[in-house]
Order: structure tokens, then sequence, then C-alpha cells
């Protein structure tokens, strides 16, 4: 089984979904023998909190983790059962390979894995034996993960993609006797973007200069960090480099499917390839109302679902929430997958990272195929039509909708909530990373 998460992966961007580049040929060829959903919706916009409902199932204001505070550290919901936990429980080799400094022992996403890599190629969990360069990898990581940071392009993301790609790979052609969970997330559609050269003449793109991606990623770092506008030229070129890195993240997965291809394991093994969230990226006032954070390109992602055996192409239109993965994940059930009638719940607890803890303003949007209603904890509501993101002035539809946002809070479950335990602070190479990715100022 496979659960490969593409961190902040656009929707609009990947070509299965219509998107005029083939930015994703390989996830294209896999949705011609799955199930594509069209109204999958993340928990939440962000990592972190998406990440902790998709292994448990339950949303955010359930389990618990809204924030990234680094002065305190992060909350851990320990009494939750995880996804790798009950796997491994049952008996499964479990393996985890994260791009992403939230996603592992930070947060404790790395509980119930035999083997975990973190995205500075630290092992954190040491299940096979390591080839002498991964240990060379996992004793040096502090100064891998230093290096990692802007300017020092040589080291950026692609290299920590591909080494993670090759451990997955060979944890997968390995023969163990035990059925097998791979958990992946890699992340090269979340900035900053440094795709190889040859991505972008796959897609048909004029190359970057010799200073150009240093440049057009600091302006855009300003903008994620709240200091400044994108200009539309410099939006522009950032989605071409948004696209070249998709295409490169794609031939990542390429690997991956070759590898199963080729040990025959490809047939019987089901794939869960979706993203955390999306991203947006200049479309947006950032200071609006409601939040950009709750657009659709960053609530609605692509998910596809392969099951083992023959699948079939098919196109899902009913509202499914990413919670339900985690019951996917651990019935191995397909069918688990069947949408809801009722539309789907996002949560969202603004702002998600900060140096001190501040107050914390909760919005939820509740999305059907048309429209979504959205509300923040002092009443403030809005009815959205999807399709254009404009608001309708229609007294009687909000009341509708309203209601059946309420009904499916009330479904909600808080009753083994955790208590949490701080982390301590975040600092060092990990501190670094996150203000790299623009999630600490």
């Amino acid at each position: 089984m496979l659960f490969l998460v593409l961190d902040s992966m656009r929707k609009d961007r990947v070509s299965a979904y219509g998107h005029e580049r083939e930015t994703t040929p390989t996830f294209d060829r896999l949705a011609e023998n799955a199930t594509l959903f069209e109204n999958a919706f993340a928990p939440a916009p962000w990592t972190l909190p998406s990440h902790w409902s998709m292994f448990t199932g339950r949303f955010p204001s359930e389990h618990g983790v809204t924030n990234g505070f680094t002065d305190e550290g992060l909350g851990r919901p320990d009494d939750l059962e995880t996804v790798p936990e009950r796997l491994a429980n049952e008996g499964y080799e479990t393996a985890g390979f994260s791009n992403n400094p939230w996603v592992g022992q930070l947060s404790g996403l790395d509980r119930g894995f035999d083997t975990f890599v973190e995205w500075d190629l630290e092992v954190s969990h040491e299940g096979i034996e390591l080839r002498t360069r991964d240990a060379a990898y996992s004793r040096f990581h502090s100064l891998l993960g230093r290096a990692a940071g802007q300017p020092q392009v040589l080291l950026k993301r692609r290299f920590f993609t591909s080494n993670l790609v090759d451990r997955a790979t060979r944890w997968l052609s390995r023969e163990s006797g035990r059925p097998k969970f791979l958990f992946m997330n890699l992340m090269e559609a979340h900035s900053p973007y440094y795709p190889p050269k040859s991505a972008f003449e796959k897609l048909g793109l004029s190359s970057p200069g010799p200073l150009e991606s240093r440049l057009l990623n600091v302006r855009l770092l300003a903008y994620v960090l709240g200091k400044t506008d994108l200009s539309a030229e410099n939006r522009e070129r950032i989605m071409e480099y948004y696209d070249a890195s998709l295409r490169f993240q794609d031939r990542q997965l390429a690997r991956i499917v070759e590898t199963l291809n080729r040990e025959g394991m490809f047939e019987d093994t089901m794939l869960v390839i979706c993203a955390d969230h999306g991203k947006t990226l200049g479309e947006f006032d950032r200071d609006g109302i409601p939040p950009h954070y709750l657009r659709d390109i960053n609530t609605n992602v692509p998910l596809l679902v392969k099951p083992p055996g023959r699948g079939v192409h098919e196109r899902a239109e009913t509202p499914f929430e990413l919670t339900g993965l985690a019951d996917l994940l651990t019935d191995r059930d397909p069918r688990t997958v069947t949408g809801d009638d009722r539309g789907a719940l996002v949560e969202d607890h603004i702002p998600h990272t900060a140096e001190q803890s501040t107050d914390v303003t909760q919005w939820r949007v509740f999305a059907d195929e048309e429209y979504k209603y959205i509300e923040d904890e002092d009443d403030m509501e809005f009815l959205v039509r999807r399709r254009d993101e404009e608001r309708v002035d229609d007294p009687e539809a909000l009341a509708t909708y309203r209601e059946r946002c309420r009904d499916r809070i009330a479904a909600l479950s808080y009753e083994d909530r955790a208590a949490k335990s701080g982390s301590g602070p975040i600092e060092g190479s990990v501190e670094g990373q996150l203000k790299d990715l623009g999630y600490i100022g």
C-alpha cells in the first residue's frame, strides 16, 4: 500500500484535471485505472493539521493540532491512534519518507513507522540496515539541514527529494515477508522553487538564468511573509517555475511506479495520492475577508485512488473529506471512499505559526459541488459560488447552508481530544528550514 502526499499541489495545475501544460504525465496515466476525485477537500489549508487529520480521521478541532507556535513547541494528541500505528499492530512493515519538517519527529507524525527518514535525511526510525552513505547523511543531517537554506541552491529540495525516492524504491524492493505500507511526503510544489532545467524544457518553457531562480524566490518569500505583492510578470514566471517543479516531481512518482512494476507489485498495490492543501500565489488579496487560505485552490485538492487489482477510470463528483483517508488506508477497501452528499468541511485556525502565541481566529468552510459557506467564530459569514469565488447575496440560501454546516459540525467528536504535550522550542536547522519555507518570519 502506498500513501503519497504531494504537498501543496494545486488541482488547477495538474494536467489530469485539465491544465494545458503536461505537468503530471505519470499521475495522468495512473488516473486511467483509478478514481479521480473532483471535489476532495483538505481538512485544513496547511500541512501540520491536515496531515494529523489524514493520519487520525479527525478534524483539527477534534485532534487539537491547529497551530505551530514556535515558542511553546507543538502539541501532540498522544492518545489518538494513527494510520501507521494501526497497520504496524496488524503486522505491516511501515516506512515513511518526508520532505517536510512538519511531518516527522517534530510533530510526532513518525509514530508507528519501522523506518522513517526526515526532511534533512536524518533516520529517526531505523528499521533496516543503512548503507554507508545513508548512515553518513543521517549522522551529519544537521549540516545538510543548514546547507539546505537560502541561498545554497546546490542543496535545494530536489537533492533531498531524489535521495528520499532512492531510499523508498530500495525499501520497496527488499523482501520482508510482510505486507508493506509506504508513506511519502514530496513537496516540490511548495516554495521555494528550484526545478531542474530539464523540467522547463519538457514543458517548452525558457530555462532560468544563473541568478533568476534566486531573485525570483526571494521575491516570492517576501510575498509569502506578507511584506510585498507579486507583480503580474513575476507571478506569471513563478507559475512556470511551479509547473516545472510539478513535472520534476512527477518524474519521481514515475520512479516509484517503475519499481512497483519491476517487482511485480503494482497490480496488487493500493495507491492513494493526494495533496494536503494547495497554494495561493498572488491570485487573491492576502488581507481580504474571507481569508485567501480558504479559496478552492487551497482547499479543493487532487485525489487519486487506485484499488488493488485492475482499476477502472472514473471521476467522482461527490464531495469527499480527506479525513476519510484514515478509514480507507486501514480498511484497505476502496469502497470506503464514497464521498458524502451532505458536503465537506474544512477548518482553519489563523495564524498558522507565530514566534509567540497570540490570539487565534477559527474559520470553517462547508462546501458542496456548487457553493461553499464560510464562517468565523464571531458569526461573520459568507456564501460563495465556487466556480468564480464570488459572494452570493441570497439570504435564504445562506440560511440553508448555515444549517447544513451546523449539522456537519454537530457530528464531530471531542470525547477523545488529547491533552497536549509540548515538544519544546523549534530551533536549529529545523527553524531555518521553516523560515525558508515561509512559515516563520
